[in-house]
C-alpha cells in the first residue's frame, strides 16, 4: 500500500515538473515568434543564449566542484546519507544556475565595454571601470562567495554527524540533597583531524574572497554621501580608503593564518585573526566617524575643497551640462508695435491653448462615443502652408473599460473592438466666436483642409490606451468606426501580428495568455494573426528593457500615417562623484523610439553617438539600433527635446551653474522651477515648448524652455532653453538676467492681474454667476531683450459636460497689465492700440431695466444687487423672479 502510494506521489511530481517545463517552452516559443514578427530574432537569440550559457557554466561549476568536495567528504567523514547529498549538489547547482542567468546582461556589458574617455581623480580609472567592470567583478565574487559558503556549509554538516564523542568521569563528588554521591561527567567532543584540516582550507578560500571584497570596497568610496557633496571626502580619502586596504591585507594575512592551521592546529590564533578583522572595521568606522564630526565638520570648506570641484565637474558631465551656453540677457523693455510685427511667427505661435481644458473640450466634441478616449493633448510643429505652425494633436484611442457591461464580452474585447481612430488637431492660438478651439483635423473618418495633415490610415492599433492583445482576421466583424446610427467595419492589413495557422500556435497562445477561449474558438481562422504588447512603452521595453522610457510618448502625422516617438534614456547610478536623483546620477537622450501605430514596428534610432552606454548596447545588439540619419525626413522634423530630461536637468544647474567652490559650498545663487496659478491652485510651472527667434539667430526655431528663479525669491534670474530641430538637437542655453535689475517672475506676474481691480473684478463676477473661472499656463516670452508675459482666461459653466471656453487673454509687459478678447486686442493696448480696448470691453450698454453701467464699478454693483434679489428670491421660493434676475445677471457679465 505505501508502494503505491510513494508511485502515485512520483507520478504527480513528474506530472508538475512536465507541466512547468511546456509552460516555461511555450512561453519561450511565444516570445520567439514576437521577436521574430517584429524583425528582431537575432535580439531575443542573444537575450536567451546569454541566460543558457551563463547559466549553465555557473550550473556546471558549481556541480563540478560540490561533486569534488563531496568525493572528499566521502573519503574522509564516511558520507552515509549519499543521495540526499547529491540531490542538495543538484538542487543548489541549479539554483545557482538561475540566479547567474539573471546577470546576463552584466556579464554581456563588461564583455563589450567602451570607454568613456574620463577618469575619476582617485584611482584614475576609466568610468567605463565603474559602470562595466566592477558590477561583473562584484557579481562574480558573489557567485564564488555562495560557492564556497555552501561548500562550507555542507561540510560542516557532514563531519558534524562524524563527531566523537567520550564520557569522561570525574573523580569530585558532591553530596545531594538527599544525601546520596552524584559523580559529574565531562563531554568531549572531538572532530577528526582530517574535518579541521578540511574546514580550515575552505575558511582560507573565503577569507581570500573576503579580502578581495574588501580591495574593491574601496571604490565604493567615489559614492559616498558622507562629506560635503556626493563622493569622496577628506574622510573617505584619509581614513575610509586605508581602512579597506589594511582590511583586505590584514584579511589576506588571516588566510594564510587559515591555510597554516593545517600544520600547526592554533585554533586561538585563527579565531583571534578573525576577530581583529571584525575588530578593526569597527574602529577603523568609529574614527571616521569622530574625525568627520570633530575635524572636517568644523573645517569642512578648506578640507573638502577639491572634493567640491570634482563633484561640481562630473555631475555636470553626467547630466550632459559641460557645454551648456551662458549668455547674458539684458532686459530692456524699449518693445514697440514693430518689435512684435518682426516676430510676428512667434506671435503667431503663442500657445493660447492650455493643454488641460483643451482636453476637456475635445473629450466633450470630438469622441462621438463612449469607447473612445483622450488621453493626452501633444505639442508639436508642422509646416502648414509653408508656415511654420504649432499644433496641439489628440489621439483617439479606444478604451474598452468604457464599453456597456452588456457589451464587454470576450469576443467584442478580442475580436470586435480593437483599435482607435484618428487624430484631432487644433492651432494653438486660433479661437471660434463660441469661445472653443479651431479644429484643423476633426471627425470620424478624419477631415482636414490641409495637404499636411491628411491621414490616409487614420487606426491606431499601438498606443498608450492599447493594454491587452486582440486578434485579427477572424471570422468576427471587426469594428472600424461610427457612421451615424450606423457602424463601418474593417478588416486588419497591417504587417504585425503573429499568425495562427496551427492547433499548436492557438496552444501556445492560449497557455501563455491564459485564455481557453482563444483555444476553442471558432471565429478564429489560419489566417487570423494575434497582436501583442500593444501598449507602446511595454512594446519597446519587451524589446530593449535596459532602456528607460519617457513619461510622455506623442503622436505624429507623417505621410497619411500615424506614428508614435518615445524618448529613450541610457542611465546609471554608477558615475563618481556624480549627484544623485532618485535613482540614477548619469542620463543621456540617446535614443528616439518610433512606433507605428497601424503596424507596430519598432525602430530605435540612436541619437547621441557619442554616448558611451548606448555604444555598448548598440555592440551588444547591433541590429537593434540604427543610425540617426536613417529616420525618414518626415519624422525628424518632429523630434522634441523631452521635458523629463529638462526637468532633472533644471534640477541639477539650479545649483550646479555655481562653478566656483566657495559660492557652491555657501549655496549662494541656487536657482529653481518658478509656480504659477493654474484654475486657484499655485502649482509647478512646467517647460514648455514654444516657436521663437533666440537672440541673434537667423530664424525662428522650436525650443523647450523653463524659466528659473532664486532659491527663496520670485523673481526671474535665468531662463533654460533646450533646441528640438535637428540640425542643433540637445543644445542647451542658459540666459542669465541682471541681479541687480527686477525682472518679475511667473508669481509676480500672477500677482500683478490679481492685484489689477478691473481684472480682478471681472473675474470675480464670473465666479459668482456659478461659472468656473480657470486660469490657464503662463507663458513666459522672451522676444528682443525683453519678456511678454501671456495667460489665457477660461469660463466653464458649473453644468455637467460644459466647456471650458476661452473668453480672454491676459498680457503683461513691463509695469503694464491688459486683458482683451484677443491677444492681438491686448498687444495693441499694452503698445499702443487705436483704443483702450479694456475700456471698451466693458462698454457702456443699454440694459433691459434701463440703467446704464458706465464702467466696471458700476457693472460690478449692479451684478452684485442683482444676485442677491435673486438669491432672496429663491430663499423664498419665488422661482420665477429668481429666473429674472439671472437672466438679467447673465446679460451683465456677457456683455461686449
Amino acid at each position: 500500500m505505501a508502494g503505491n502510494t510513494l508511485i502515485k506521489s512520483n507520478i504527480f511530481g513528474l506530472f508538475i515538473f512536465i507541466a512547468v517545463i511546456l509552460l516555461i517552452l511555450s512561453g519561450l516559443y511565444a516570445d520567439w515568434l514576437w521577436f521574430d514578427s517584429l524583425g528582431y530574432l537575432s535580439v531575443f537569440k542573444t537575450v536567451l543564449f546569454s541566460k543558457i550559457a551563463l547559466g549553465a557554466v555557473v550550473f556546471l561549476v558549481f556541480f563540478i566542484l560540490l561533486l569534488l568536495n563531496f568525493i572528499i567528504l566521502k573519503k574522509r567523514a564516511g558520507i552515509v546519507h549519499q543521495k540526499i547529498y547529491l540531490v542538495a549538489i543538484t538542487v543548489v547547482s541549479l539554483l545557482a544556475g538561475l540566479i547567474s542567468s539573471t546577470y546576463w546582461f552584466v556579464v554581456l556589458r563588461y564583455l563589450n565595454f567602451v570607454n568613456f574617455g574620463f577618469v575619476d581623480p582617485v584611482f584614475k580609472n576609466d568610468i567605463s571601470f565603474y559602470i562595466f567592470v566592477l558590477p561583473f567583478y562584484t557579481f562574480m565574487l558573489g557567485i564564488l562567495f555562495f560557492l564556497l559558503l555552501t561548500i562550507i556549509v555542507m561540510t560542516t554538516f557532514a563531519y558534524l554527524l562524524k563527531i566523537k564523542t567520550k564520557k569522561v568521569p570525574k573523580q569530585d563528588t558532591k553530596e545531594g540533597s538527599l544525601g546520596f554521591e552524584q559523580p559529574f561527567q565531562q563531554i568531549k567532543i572531538e572532530i577528526p583531524q582530517k574535518g579541521k584540516t578540511h574546514l580550515s582550507l575552505l575558511a582560507g578560500l573565503i577569507l581570500i574572497l573576503l579580502a578581495g571584497f574588501f580591495y574593491l570596497k574601496r571604490y565604493s568610496i567615489l559614492f559616498s554621501p558622507r562629506g560635503a557633496v556626493f563622493g569622496a571626502g577628506f574622510t573617505d580619502i584619509t581614513i575610509i580608503l586605508p581602512l579597506y586596504t589594511i582590511l583586505a591585507i590584514i584579511t589576506l594575512v588571516v588566510a594564510l593564518i587559515a591555510f597554516a592551521y593545517i600544520y600547526n592546529q592554533n585554533t586561538k590564533l585563527l579565531i583571534g585573526s578573525i576577530v581583529l578583522i571584525l575588530v578593526a572595521s569597527f574602529a577603523g568606522n568609529i574614527v571616521a566617524g569622530v574625525v568627520q564630526g570633530l575635524y572636517v565638520q568644523p573645517n569642512e570648506f578648506n578640507l573638502e575643497e577639491p572634493y567640491i570641484n570634482q563633484n561640481i565637474k562630473h555631475t555636470l558631465f553626467a547630466y550632459g551640462l559641460t557645454d551648456v551656453v551662458t549668455r547674458d540677457f539684458p532686459v530692456t523693455y524699449d518693445l514697440d508695435i514693430d518689435d512684435i510685427n518682426r516676430n510676428k511667427v512667434t506671435i503667431e505661435n503663442v500657445r493660447l491653448w492650455d493643454w488641460r481644458p483643451l482636453l476637456t473640450t475635445n473629450r466633450q466634441i470630438q469622441l462621438f462615443r463612449t469607447y473612445y478616449e483622450f488621453l493626452d493633448v501633444d505639442v508639436d510643429r508642422y509646416k502648414i502652408d509653408g508656415r511654420l505652425r504649432q499644433l496641439m494633436l489628440s489621439p483617439r484611442e479606444l478604451d474598452q473599460n468604457q464599453l456597456d457591461s452588456k457589451a464587454k464580452t470576450w469576443v467584442n474585447e478580442k475580436f470586435v473592438y480593437t483599435h482607435g481612430y484618428g487624430v484631432v488637431v487644433s492651432p494653438v492660438n486660433i479661437v471660434t466666436k463660441e469661445g472653443l478651439p479651431e479644429l484643423f483635423v476633426k471627425d470620424i473618418p478624419p477631415k482636414t483642409e490641409y495637404e499636411e495633415l491628411e491621414i490616409t490610415q487614420p487606426r491606431i492599433y499601438f498606443g498608450e490606451q492599447s493594454n491587452d492583445y486582440v486578434v485579427v482576421n477572424t471570422k468576427s466583424r471587426e469594428f472600424d468606426y461610427p457612421l451615424g446610427s450606423e457602424n463601418v467595419f474593417t478588416t486588419y492589413e497591417g504587417a504585425d501580428g503573429i499568425q495562427l495557422s496551427n492547433i499548436l500556435k492557438k496552444a501556445i497562445f492560449s497557455i501563455k495568455l491564459g485564455s481557453i477561449n482563444l483555444f476553442v474558438s471558432s471565429a478564429i481562422t489560419k489566417d487570423s494573426k494575434i497582436l501583442l504588447n500593444r501598449d507602446i512603452v511595454e512594446r519597446a521595453t519587451a524589446l530593449a528593457p535596459f532602456l528607460e522610457y519617457d513619461s510622455d510618448p506623442y503622436i505624429v502625422i507623417n505621410d497619411g500615417k500615424l506614428f508614435w516617438i518615445i524618448d529613450a534614456y541610457t542611465i546609471s547610478n554608477r558615475f563618481p562623484y556624480s549627484e544623485n536623483i532618485i535613482r540614477i546620477n548619469y542620463i543621456r537622450n540617446a535614443v528616439k523610439v518610433v512606433v507605428d501605430a497601424y503596424n507596430g514596428n519598432v525602430d530605435f534610432y540612436v541619437i547621441d553617438k557619442k554616448d558611451p552606454l548606448i555604444q555598448n548596447y548598440a555592440k551588444i545588439f547591433p541590429e537593434l539600433f540604427k543610425n540617426f540619419d536613417e529616420m525618414p525626413m518626415g519624422l525628424k522634423e518632429h523630434i522634441r527635446y523631452p521635458e523629463d530630461l529638462m526637468r532633472i536637468q533644471t534640477r541639477i544647474y539650479g545649483t550646479y551653474h555655481m562653478k566656483n567652490a566657495q559660492v557652491f559650498y555657501n549655496r549662494e545663487d541656487v536657482w529653481r522651477t518658478p509656480n504659477e496659478i493654474y484654475r486657484n491652485n499655485e502649482v509647478e510651472l512646467k517647460p514648455y515648448y514654444i516657436i521663437l527667434k533666440l537672440p541673434d539667430a537667423e530664424k525662428e526655431g522650436f525650443f523647450l524652455i523653463t524659466p528659473l528663479i532664486p532659491r527663496g525669491k520670485e523673481n526671474m534670474i535665468a531662463w533654460f532653453v533646450a533646441h528640438s530641430d535637428p540640425e542643433d538637437y540637445g543644445k542647451l542655453e542658459v540666459f542669465r538676467l541682471s541681479k541687480q535689475e527686477l525682472t518679475y517672475g511667473p508669481m509676480q506676474i500672477e500677482a500683478r492681474i490679481d492685484q489689477d481691480t478691473e481684472i480682478s473684478q471681472l473675474l470675480t463676477l464670473w465666479g459668482q454667476q456659478g461659472s468656473e473661472v480657470i486660469r490657464g499656463n503662463l507663458i513666459i516670452i522672451p522676444i528682443e531683450q525683453s519678456f511678454l508675459n501671456i495667460e489665457p482666461i477660461y469660463l466653464k459653466a458649473s453644468a455637467s459636460g460644459a466647456l471650458p471656453q476661452l473668453k480672454r487673454v491676459i498680457v503683461a509687459y513691463g509695469d503694464k497689465v491688459a486683458m482683451e478678447k484677443t491677444l492681438e486686442d491686448a498687444l495693441n493696448v499694452i503698445f499702443g492700440g487705436k483704443i483702450d480696448k479694456l475700456k471698451k470691453e466693458i462698454k457702456i450698454v443699454e440694459e433691459a431695466t434701463g440703467q446704464v453701467p458706465e464702467s466696471l464699478e458700476d457693472k460690478f454693483d449692479k451684478a452684485s444687487e442683482l444676485y442677491e434679489e435673486a438669491q432672496e428670491a429663491l430663499s423664498q421660493g419665488d422661482f420665477s423672479t429668481y429666473a429674472e434676475k439671472i437672466e438679467e445677471l447673465g446679460r451683465i457679465l456677457n456683455q461686449d
